[in-house]
């Protein structure tokens, strides 16, 4: 258990020492000698275990859990505390549970499992925690060393507080594991948090940490990582990144659903030609592409002799002047750069609420949902598919997991996350800060439509509805649908990604 908090204030204060002079009307001379002042204002935070974590008898071929015991923390920091967890120490240097007669017998922490019943691997322990009295339990997890720069936050608050966090873990044993007591040390470390970061600082923070440098003066949108989108608390600052894969740079905010979102519509070109100059391959480095085995969408993909997945767009982007070749059928990715005639990005909306935004109410490039999984075939992916055309470290929005929706309860749009009907002032509250959603309108059998001020705006999820439909998300002036699946997939939308 350990503490860490030191808050430090310099305050300034001037010593004034005057010499007047009164005879034939000289100027009085002033001299300011600045003295320092500096204290150190420490907050209090106390933390208690309620007792010892014990699994009292494991029986042979069984999973079984501990005890329940309550990690108690209280602060009175202005801006809350984080709570750690990890394991081991100098006699027990692993994560392991580690036989007290024979090093050699041991039960490995695992890295998931669901439930109780899914730790089904023999000779394993994990661990798991309710933040609400024991009325839901997190799944089981394996926690890191105790000498881990990234120790495993079970945790934190934004204001003073007092909390109770119960915690257990379990073991499956097998058949053949040595008898005797397995052991290990479980630390628990409360933080006082200084000021809440914003998603810049947030970015800067590991950043500095990882040695990390910028590209052309901005942060990575692939080095995006769970990290950095909790560390940051501050709810809906934002700040602009750059895609490596093509150097496009979009605005990125922490929104209040507590997920990092792009609050700009992505407008990826690709290069057909692998010979071209400026062609970029989308592989596992710097795309969404997680999942090279699934046969639904594997005909998307290459994989070379050195294990590197990649998806060759062959006639993927279309210019804006080429719609014309757009084609509806599910088997080919197509997406479309929406372009004036001199090839500058425009709005589709002519509000001039849109336009004071700036960049963030461009309308991107338009894609088709083979194009939106990565995928030269979207009619055979009977599953939501784990792959997308959003950079590394961000994935399509879930509408099965109701990603839209709940985005839209959390800032007064909609009263559920399936409503369809607005909130008082919803619709307004669409397209400005810090959502930004554009009316982009649609393409839609080879032309585009739905625009305007009173037009509507479309965006993919990866919720698989059926052979020719996918799930969406879409708005207008008339009402909102969160989980919409009445078109189909050769259309064109636009596309919003999440942080993973």
């Amino acid at each position: 258990m350990r503490t860490k908090l030191k808050l430090s204030y310099i305050v300034y204060t001037l010593l004034t020492l005057s010499i007047l002079f009164s005879a034939n009307n000289v100027s009085a001379l002033s001299y300011q000698t600045p003295v320092n002042v500096s204290f150190a204002f420490n907050p209090t935070i106390s933390i208690s275990i309620s007792n010892d974590l014990t699994i009292p008898s494991l029986t042979p071929g069984t999973t079984s859990n501990s005890n329940e015991i309550n990690v108690n923390v209280s602060t009175n920091n202005a801006y809350g505390y984080n709570l750690y967890a990890t394991v081991g120490n100098s006699t027990y240097n692993n994560t392991n549970l580690t036989n007290s007669n024979n090093n050699s017998n041991t039960f490995a922490t695992i890295s998931h499992a669901a439930n109780l019943s899914s730790l089904d691997t023999d000779n394993t322990w994990g661990y798991s925690y309710s933040l609400d009295n024991g009325s839901t339990w997190s799944n089981y997890n394996g926690l890191s060393l105790y000498t881990t720069d990234n120790p495993t936050r079970l945790n934190k608050t934004t204001e003073p507080s007092s909390d109770t966090i119960n915690f257990k873990i379990a073991a499956r044993a097998g058949t053949t594991q040595a008898s005797g007591e397995y052991g290990n040390v479980i630390n628990f470390t409360a933080i006082t948090k200084l000021a809440p970061l914003t998603l810049a600082e947030s970015y800067e923070a590991y950043y500095n940490k990882e040695g990390k440098t910028k590209l052309n003066g901005y942060y990575l949108m692939q080095d995006m990582n769970k990290e950095i989108c909790e560390n940051a608390e501050v709810v809906d600052s934002e700040l602009q990144v750059i895609d490596n894969r093509d150097n496009k740079v979009y605005w990125i905010a922490k929104l209040k659903d507590n997920h990092c979102w792009m609050t700009q519509n992505l407008d990826l070109d690709l290069i057909s030609d692998p010979q071209a100059d400026n062609y970029v391959a989308l592989t596992s480095e710097n795309t969404d592409l997680t999942d090279a085995a699934s046969p639904a969408y594997q005909d998307g993909y290459i994989v070379n002799e050195n294990d590197i997945i990649t998806w060759l767009p062959e006639k993927s982007t279309i210019a804006y002047n080429k719609l014309d070749t757009w084609q509806d059928n599910n088997s080919h990715p197509y997406s479309y750069d929406y372009l004036d005639i001199n090839g500058d990005s425009v709005y589709p909306d002519n509000d001039a609420t849109q336009q004071i935004a700036g960049s963030h109410g461009l309308s991107g490039n338009y894609y088709n949902w083979s194009a939106a999984i990565a995928s030269n075939d979207s009619v055979n992916t009977g599953v939501t598919p784990s792959n997308s055309i959003c950079p590394k470290s961000w994935r399509l929005p879930n509408i099965i997991n109701n990603d839209f929706g709940n985005l839209l309860v959390r800032y007064g749009i909609i009263e559920t996350n399936n409503s369809t009907t607005y909130l008082d002032g919803g619709f307004n509250k669409m397209g400005a800060t810090p959502l930004y959603f554009v009316k982009g309108g649609r393409i839609a059998s080879g032309s585009m439509d739905d625009l305007g001020r009173y037009g509507y705006g479309y965006y993919w999820s990866n919720a698989n509805y059926n052979a020719n439909v996918s799930y969406f998300f879409s708005f207008s002036l008339f009402g909102s649908n969160p989980q919409n699946s009445n078109r189909t997939k050769i259309n064109g939308w636009s596309i919003r990604c999440i942080a993973r």
